[in-house]
C-alpha cells in the first residue's frame, strides 16, 4: 500500500469514528433531555466535527467533550465529564471524570480508575460506541463506586512524615484565553481539594499558577490540560527539594490561598471580556516576589504600560 492510501484510509476510519461520536451524542441528547442534564461549553465544536465529517472544512478545532449532570446522591448532582479522542471509538478510549462536591481528588481518582478497568473488562466490540454503556453502569454502581475510597491514614510514628523529603513545584501555566465557568470552577476546586496555593487569572490571555507539592501540582495539570483549549502550556516549572515535609513547603509558598485574580482597572459582570491590566499585573506579581516570570510569559523582563 503506497503512502496515499495509506493516508485515505486514516482519514475514513477518522471521519467514521467521528460520525460514530455525534451519533452517540445525538442519542444522549434524546435521553439525558431534562434541563442541565447535558451539557456543552461551546456548540461550536460540535458543529465543526459535523463540518469536517461532510468535507465543509478540513480543520478539526477540538475533541468532543460534554458533561452529564445526573441525580445520583440525594439533593445533589454529580457531574461526569466525558472527553472524546478523535479515533474513539476503535482506536482509542473516551476519558471519564466524575465530580461531586461530597467526595475528595483521590475518591475521584479512584472512580476513574475503576471505570477505566471496567472499559477494560466489559466492552466486548470497541469498534462501536460505548459511552452510554459506561454511564449506565455509573447509574447502576454508584454506591459501590464511592465505597472504594480509603481515607488517607495518619502515621503514628512521631515526626516521620514531618522529617521526609518533598518536592516542591511551582507551575506557571498560560492559556489562549480562559472563559468557561466550568473550567473557571474545575481550577478553583481542584487547586483547593489539593491544598495548592497560587492565582488564576481568567480572560484573554489566561495565566495560571499553582504551588504545592510535586504530586498534587502535576494532578492538577493532568486535571485541566484534558479539556478543550484553544492553546495551553506549562511556561515555567520551579522545582525544589525540601527536606522537612509538609510543614517545610510552607515556607516556599509565595502565595495565600488560591483565588481568581482579575487585574482589570474596571468592574464589569463579563469579567472575563475585560483586558488584563498589564501595570496592574507586573504590580502583582512584585508583591509576590515573581516578577522574573514576566520574561518567560511575555519576552520582556521590565514592567510597562498596558497594553
Amino acid at each position: 500500500m503506497d503512502a496515499a492510501a495509506a493516508e485515505q484510509l486514516q482519514e475514513q476510519l477518522l471521519r467514521d469514528c467521528l460520525r460514530k461520536q455525534l451519533d452517540e451524542f445525538h442519542m444522549l441528547a434524546s435521553i439525558f433531555c431534562s434541563p442541565g442534564e447535558l451539557h456543552v461549553d461551546d456548540y461550536s465544536f460540535v458543529d465543526n466535527i459535523g463540518a469536517y465529517i461532510n468535507g465543509e472544512t478540513g480543520r478539526l478545532n477540538a475533541k468532543l467533550d460534554y458533561q452529564l449532570n445526573l441525580p445520583l446522591l440525594e439533593e445533589q448532582r454529580v457531574q461526569i465529564r466525558i472527553e472524546l479522542p478523535h479515533l474513539y471509538p476503535g482506536l482509542e478510549i473516551p476519558c471519564f471524570v466524575v465530580r461531586s462536591a461530597c467526595f475528595p481528588r483521590d475518591q475521584e481518582r479512584m472512580i476513574t480508575q475503576r471505570i477505566e478497568e471496567y472499559i477494560e473488562r466489559e466492552v466486548l466490540d470497541s469498534s462501536e460506541p460505548y459511552v452510554f454503556q459506561v454511564v449506565s453502569w455509573i447509574q447502576d454502581n454508584f454506591v459501590e463506586l464511592t465505597k472504594f475510597h480509603e481515607p488517607l491514614k495518619v502515621s503514628e510514628e512521631g515526626g516521620s512524615a514531618k522529617s521526609a523529603s518533598v518536592i516542591f513545584e511551582r507551575l506557571w501555566i498560560y492559556s489562549h484565553h480562559l472563559k468557561s465557568k466550568t473550567k473557571r470552577q474545575t481550577i478553583l476546586k481542584t487547586a483547593k481539594d489539593l491544598d495548592l496555593t497560587g492565582f488564576s487569572r481568567p480572560g484573554k490571555p489566561a495565566i495560571i499558577c499553582v504551588e504545592g507539592r510535586q504530586q498534587d501540582t502535576q494532578e492538577l495539570w493532568r486535571t485541566i490540560r484534558p479539556m478543550k483549549w484553544q492553546k495551553i502550556q506549562v511556561k515555567l516549572a520551579e522545582t525544589e527539594l525540601v527536606e522537612g515535609g509538609l510543614e517545610a513547603i510552607a515556607g516556599k509558598r509565595r502565595f495565600s490561598g488560591f483565588r481568581e485574580e482579575l487585574l482589570t482597572e474596571v468592574d464589569d459582570e463579563n469579567d472575563e471580556e475585560v483586558p488584563m491590566s498589564m501595570s496592574l499585573f507586573m504590580k502583582f506579581l512584585d508583591r509576590h516576589d515573581c516578577g522574573y516570570i514576566r520574561k518567560e510569559i511575555f519576552g520582556f523582563e521590565q514592567a510597562e504600560n498596558d497594553l
